[in-house]
């Protein structure tokens, strides 16, 4: 009996240690560009099997539950006064990609209920047409792709399969099916990190002033864009708002403000149509007692009746999950 069930052991680790081979082997083969640079330190599990792994996407749950949960006060009053115009909120997996991926479900979602879901398709992948204009002007190390135009135009083909499903009436339930499977989430994800990198080196001048000092485009975005590990600050969030022209908005729920308890509110839209407008950001702060104003950007499917973003994100210290706004709001 002891033999037996040694050997049934050793029959399932085998099982598993061929079923996380395979699953790496299926992502190598895919020659993914998100290679970190020498010398820079990633999670050892970044591609393990996804059985192993938490999901990469939670079902919606009722915002107050963060009040419930945790223990700081200041963090607790601050999700309270969110909970006056959000309801619920859906979490991510926090493994580096977290801003990524609530970006692409959130779009998505928002994409199923479109009246015009077809139109915002051919918006969406003419953008990312300009990009791989934009991608191909620029050198890319040898080291991250065997071939960069031919990567590119695999994933962007992935893309465009998921957004065209979606548009053509994909459920919500299959949606959520999908997006928890992780080869072609992740593939995409490392798109979505391409595409803003590409954004930030193509218009280096007018993303200058945002770098850290002494840091040129390309080396930020070695180190704080191709790693999967590595999380998304403000300055990622707005090169893909602006290169894939969806409007945005982040609620930030961060440590103790000598302001008071306020939520810091970030609003990113895109470019005028012509591509040649300004970066546009408005930044407020709101509290229990005080809201910001609508800010009447304009009309558009991603927009609401009051011109702002319906993609909306809640953003904690390194990590980010999805926002659901109350009927009545």
């Amino acid at each position: 009996m002891i033999f037996f069930g040694m050997t049934q052991c050793r029959s399932t680790k085998m099982n598993i240690f061929s079923q996380r081979k395979n699953w790496k082997q299926l992502l190598d083969g895919k020659r993914t560009y998100l290679r970190p640079p020498r010398g820079h330190h990633v999670l050892s599990d970044v591609f393990k099997c996804p059985d192993t792994r938490k999901a990469a996407l939670g079902r919606q749950k009722r915002l107050s539950r963060l009040v419930e949960k945790h223990s700081k006060n200041f963090f607790k009053e601050k999700i309270k006064i969110l909970c006056q115009h959000y309801a619920h909120f859906r979490r991510t997996r926090g493994d580096g990609s977290c801003f990524y991926r609530a970006f692409l479900f959130s779009y998505l979602e928002n994409l199923g209920l479109m009246q015009d879901s077809q139109a915002e398709v051919t918006r969406l992948m003419e953008h990312v047409a300009m990009s791989r204009e934009n991608f191909c002007r620029l050198k890319w190390d040898k080291a991250y792709f065997l071939n960069p135009e031919e990567y590119f135009s695999s994933v962007v083909s992935e893309f465009s399969h998921l957004v065209n499903s979606v548009a053509n009436g994909l459920s919500s339930s299959e949606l959520y099916n999908r997006s928890i499977q992780e080869i072609v989430p992740l593939r995409i994800i490392s798109l979505l990190r391409l595409l803003a990198e590409t954004e930030i080196r193509s218009r280096e001048d007018d993303y200058k002033s945002l770098l850290p000092k002494e840091m040129d485009a390309l080396t930020y975005c070695c180190k704080e864009l191709r790693p999967l590990d590595v999380e998304a600050e403000v300055l990622p969030m707005r090169a893909l708002t602006y290169a894939l022209g969806i409007p945005l908005r982040v609620e930030t729920v961060g440590e103790g403000s000598n302001c008071g308890i306020q939520v810091e509110r970030l609003d990113l839209f895109p470019r005028s149509e012509s591509g040649k407008g300004p970066l546009h950001l408005v930044q407020s702060y709101w509290s229990s007692i005080t809201t910001p104003g609508p800010q009447d950007i304009g009309r558009g499917n991603l927009l609401s009746s009051d011109g702002t973003p319906l993609l909306t994100l809640l953003c904690r210290p390194r990590h980010c999950d999805i926002l659901y706004r109350s009927e009545q709001n």
